[in-house]
């Protein structure tokens, strides 16, 4: 980490032996880097998109999974977390293979050729569908394992107060959840931002950085273009964004959780 601090203040060759003090350099060629605000702003769609959508998905699929209403309940918890257990790799393929505009199957059933991973429209939302599909069984474990330790002694004095289910989930049940929630919202957010290799494998950041994050764009330019003094300009950044990040979150955030009743 130090190195890369370091390394942001030079202008190198590729393999870092000869190196040149170049100041705020590295720092002020971003402001000037249109893909760089590109890509900034998708790393931005993608990474809320993820969060959200995979604390919503998570809280559905626990409440589906913990429900006694349900049959198969097994079945269903495994089929929500298997995803995640996948090799990266093996997952984008399968991925690829749907997104294909003339054999796969998304569009066989849409009964469109779209061209998911080739499209400046929809190469972002592919990469983010696929990125929810995979990490979703992680948020849905945590906060499943959060829905089993609620007591049971707190439903039953609800259940003398409602018998509307909905009106429990919301009063009790995600109250309850808040130091799960907390803590699954804090990962989600961290991961999220640091993803790449999915973007690796299906799109690499094209058609021309519409599908691009911040993580793969620092890899193209610090290792493929052999800038690594940019790409570590870039790199001490996003680690400070993400860092000062964290830090607000766990003392503003955590005020608003109750770890004891």
């Amino acid at each position: 980490m130090l190195r890369t601090v370091f390394l942001s203040f030079m202008e190198t060759n590729a393999i870092a032996t000869q190196m040149q003090f170049v100041g705020l350099g590295n720092y002020s060629d971003m402001t000037s880097d249109r893909h760089f605000w590109r890509v900034v702003g998708n790393t931005a769609i993608y990474g809320f998109s993820q969060v959200i959508l995979t604390l919503g998905l998570g809280l559905l699929f626990a409440a589906v999974a913990n429900s006694n209403m349900v049959k198969f309940r097994t079945l269903f918890r495994l089929s929500a977390f298997y995803p995640y257990v996948l090799p990266i790799a093996v997952a984008a393929m399968v991925w690829i293979y749907l997104y294909n505009p003339s054999r796969g199957a998304i569009n066989l059933l849409l009964d469109h050729r779209i061209q998911w991973l080739n499209s400046y429209e929809y190469a972002l939302i592919a990469l983010i569908i696929v990125s929810v599909w995979k990490s979703l069984g992680f948020s849905f474990l945590l906060i499943l394992a959060g829905m089993q330790n609620i007591s049971k002694e707190y439903y039953e004095a609800a259940a003398l107060e409602t018998n509307n289910h909905v009106k429990r989930y919301f009063m009790l049940t995600l109250p309850m959840l808040m130091p799960t929630l907390f803590v699954v919202c804090l990962l989600c957010v961290t991961s999220s931002f640091q993803s790449m290799d999915l973007v690796a494998i299906m799109t690499q950041g094209g058609p021309g950085h519409s599908s691009n994050v911040l993580m793969y764009y620092i890899y193209q330019e610090g290792i493929i273009n052999r800038r690594l003094g940019y790409g570590s300009a870039m790199s001490t950044i996003f680690l400070l964004v993400l860092v000062a990040f964290t830090i607000v979150y766990l003392k503003f955030g955590e005020r608003r959780v109750e770890y004891e009743r």
